[in-house]
């Protein structure tokens, strides 16, 4: 397939990329941040009055050129190892929320949690929160 004034294979994957943008390969939607906002909705930060719907929406719209192929990158990585697609787009998505400083993933178990998880009863966490100031 030849293009008019194209010369090289550089300039003609230039030229396709022109055409067509990487996000394409990948159609990320808004869908797709809301997941992701979903599964990690203990870790949001700052946005105590937003649903997850409109922060979905923001943050969609608020996503880079680069962003976006990172994201459409991720989902063909994962098809490539025969992974969903999504798997691969979600797992960049958090990143870059990540990132951006909406999802904190600084933030440690609760205690009652750890609890419930493992098995231990009263004196056992109280002896793993002294353990874990240390």
């Amino acid at each position: 397939m030849m293009f008019p004034s194209r010369s090289h294979a550089f300039d003609e994957l230039t030229y396709l990329e022109a055409l067509m943008p990487l996000q394409m390969a990948f159609g990320i939607t808004i869908k797709d941040v809301r997941a992701v906002l979903a599964k990690h909705a203990d870790k949001i930060t700052g946005y105590p009055d937003m649903t997850n719907d409109a922060l979905a929406a923001m943050l969609y719209h608020g996503f880079s050129t680069e962003e976006m192929d990172d994201i459409a990158l991720a989902a063909m990585d994962a098809f490539l190892e025969d992974k969903p697609e999504a798997e691969g787009a979600h797992r960049a998505i958090r990143k870059i929320l990540i990132k951006h400083g909406v999802l904190d993933v600084s933030r440690r178990l609760a205690t009652g949690t750890l609890a419930k998880r493992s098995g231990t009863d009263a004196s056992q966490r109280s002896v793993m929160a002294g353990a874990a100031v240390i």
